[in-house]
Order: C-alpha cells, then sequence, then structure tokens
C-alpha cells in the first residue's frame, strides 16, 4: 500500500538540493537559491545525508543555533532551510477544495471518518476498495476512482485542490503519470485547461512543471522503495 507522504529518510540530501534549486521561490525565501554548492557542501560535511537528517538536526531553536556554531551557516539561513525541507512532506487537504465536487459527497464522506485527502488515499487505492467504499456511502464508484486519483496528485507538494483538477483534467490520474511528463507539454495542456474552466491558480510557469515532475519521481521512487523493502 502507497503512503500519503514520502519517507523523509529515503530523500537523500543531493535529491532535495536538486528540487530547491528548481523550484521557483518567494522572496522571502531567494537566499535557499544562493551558494547552494557551498552550503549544501557543508550541510553533507557536517552529518547529513537525507531530508530526514535536516529535520532532525535543525528541529529545534537550540540545535539551529549549535548546527550555525558548527558550520558557519546563518541561523536565518538554517530557519529557511528547515521551513523548505518541512514543506516536501505532503499536508492533507479538504475534499471541498476540489472543484467539482458535490457537496453531499465530502459530507457522506465525512460521516465516515474521512475528512481530507490522506483519509480518502490511503482507503481507496484499489478497485475493490472504491466498490466497498462506494456500496457503503452511495457515492458512485466512478466518482470515488476520481477523488482517489486527485488525491494521489496532492501528494505533491505545491499541489493544491485547484491546480490539481486542473492537472486531472489535463490527464493527469495518478503521480507516475505525472513523474513521466513533458513539462512544456503539459504545461501547455494546463493553461488549455484554465482557459476553458476559468480556475483561479495563478501563473504556472516550466519551473512550475518542472519541479513538480521531479517531485513525482520522488514520491513514485519512495512508494517503490516502501514496497520492496
Amino acid at each position: 500500500m502507497k503512503h500519503y507522504r514520502i519517507d523523509s529518510s529515503l530523500l537523500s540530501l543531493e535529491e532535495f538540493k536538486e528540487l530547491t534549486a528548481n523550484r521557483r521561490m518567494l522572496p522571502g525565501r531567494v537566499m535557499l537559491h544562493e551558494q547552494m554548492d557551498v552550503r549544501f557542501g557543508l550541510l553533507k560535511s557536517s552529518g547529513m545525508e537525507t531530508l530526514g537528517d535536516v529535520l532532525r538536526i535543525l528541529g529545534s531553536k537550540s540545535k539551529i543555533h549549535s548546527f550555525a556554531i558548527q558550520t558557519g551557516l546563518t541561523e536565518d539561513y538554517l530557519v529557511l532551510l528547515k521551513r523548505e525541507a518541512g514543506s516536501y512532506i505532503a499536508k492533507p487537504i479538504a475534499l471541498s477544495s476540489f472543484p467539482g465536487i458535490p457537496f453531499e459527497y465530502v459530507e457522506l464522506l465525512k460521516s465516515r471518518g474521512i475528512n481530507n485527502t490522506k483519509d480518502l488515499f490511503m482507503q481507496v487505492q484499489s478497485e475493490h476498495q472504491q466498490e466497498e467504499l462506494s456500496a457503503s456511502t452511495g457515492i458512485p464508484a466512478y466518482r470515488l476512482k476520481e477523488l482517489s486519483s486527485l488525491c494521489d496528485i496532492s501528494r505533491i507538494t505545491g499541489v493544491g485542490g485547484i491546480f490539481a483538477r486542473v492537472l486531472y483534467e489535463a490527464g493527469i490520474h495518478s503521480t507516475e503519470a505525472f513523474a513521466s511528463t513533458d513539462p512544456p507539454t503539459l504545461l501547455k495542456s494546463c493553461q488549455l485547461v484554465i482557459e476553458k474552466h476559468g480556475y483561479a491558480v495563478g501563473k504556472l510557469g516550466e519551473e512550475d512543471m518542472n519541479y513538480g515532475i521531479h517531485y513525482a519521481r520522488v514520491v513514485v521512487s519512495c512508494d517503490h522503495l516502501r514496497d520492496n523493502s
């Protein structure tokens, strides 16, 4: 069975670096793109090997302070790095955030203790599970399959409810499909969907697609590693 979140111990520091380099940063986080080779070299030489190490070693203000003294990296940088690392652990979102999902379906699922994307994803990964939940709720199985796909896509950090819907309408129904897509082609498909339906997702660029595709590959890799462990 797939997990909603990636295992942070399976994402290498080098993969974290590459993801960070490919991510469009808000003005307050632009520092993370500066001197990346030098800074990540210091992180690695100081014992960080995985995303999990980053989260653990920078787990508190006192740890950040000690690590700053140890490495010469500024506390401001390390605080931003910790926040960035935390953002790679997908957070569940409300099922109501997906456009096109009837309110009554959301309420029916809530009555079964399914309140967000993580809850639903963990319960309807197979066709059999979808049929069982359909029988107990009255929600058509094909709509639960659709919701399962939307939840799967939302495991990619940065993909909220509206963007997940855009991707779904553009033909992306799984993280595997996202991972194997060409960035310019996907961007064009998403832009056509946005123009057709008027979805408010902000300005999308090829950089956003590159990041999403790279992260989707990480998710797929973690799924496979867990399956084989």
